[in-house]
């Protein structure tokens, strides 16, 4: 059924506005990712995920300019686990065949397991996933729950940015902007090129949900280079312990 989906006409009838939304902004959304029974079944996997296995994060994060995580997530595991739809998802040859339309490159894998996906949730006032940078070429979120746009939760990004680690300069960057706003739907994904735009999903002013997987992808350049996990290591420690420690 994914593969039917993301092959078919609907989907393919929008590559050539997505190709320039991507293009113009570094960002493509994508409306009704899954069909409706597909996303059914991975809501309800991803609620009871949420109910019996997350862990609650309120961290600063140094490489990115010492800003804030405060919210919950799943690991890839526990989604490898407990979920029949999101494993499925990210080995899909379709899923592959779409984004390499819209960016116009070959799109892999990422090297680093515990980054392929991850689930997030904000719900309390104050949640909020601060200024950063991803470890890889691309992010793909998709959408759960979403709180009115009045309350937060929505991606804001600073496009074509640099992340140097040792000098993150995240305030002068954000100063001097623009910065980008989006705030997408329910059911909706979105792709975004973010190694290069400096993003962060902003605090909620009250308790409300925001609840997305997010995929990540890889460049053939992001698999000749070394790449500095600690961001990760800090938000999901188990995973990465996983598959990090030789036997």
């Amino acid at each position: 059924m994914v593969e039917r989906h993301l092959r078919s006409d609907e989907v393919w009838g929008r590559i050539p506005e997505l190709r320039r939304s991507y293009q113009t902004d570094d960002y493509a959304e994508l409306p009704a990712f899954m069909p409706e029974e597909i996303h059914a079944t991975a809501l309800k996997e991803l609620e009871a995920l949420f109910a019996e296995q997350a862990q609650r994060r309120d961290l600063i994060i140094k490489q990115s300019g010492n800003t804030p995580r405060k919210y919950s997530n799943i690991d890839r595991d526990a989604l490898t686990q407990g979920s029949t739809v999101v494993p499925e998802i990210f080995r899909s040859t379709a899923l592959y065949e779409l984004l390499e339309a819209i960016v116009g490159e070959k799109v892999l894998p990422v090297p680093y397991v515990p980054e392929e996906y991850i689930a997030a949730r904000l719900h309390k006032a104050g949640d909020v996933h601060g200024w950063h940078w991803d470890d890889y070429t691309w992010a793909l979120v998709w959408i759960f729950k979403m709180p009115d746009e009045d309350n937060g939760g929505s991606l804001e990004y600073v496009k074509g940015v640099p992340w140097d680690q040792d000098n993150p300069r995240v305030e002068e960057f954000v100063s001097a902007g623009p910065v980008i706003r989006r705030h997408p739907a329910v059911g909706n994904a979105y792709l975004l090129k973010a190694d290069t735009a400096l993003h962060r999903v902003s605090t909620l002013r009250y308790d409300a949900e925001r609840m997305i997987v997010c995929f990540s992808f890889a460049t053939v350049a992001d698999l000749e280079r070394e790449v500095d996990h600690e961001s990760m290591e800090a938000l999901y420690p188990h995973s990465h312990e996983r598959h990090t420690t030789g036997p």
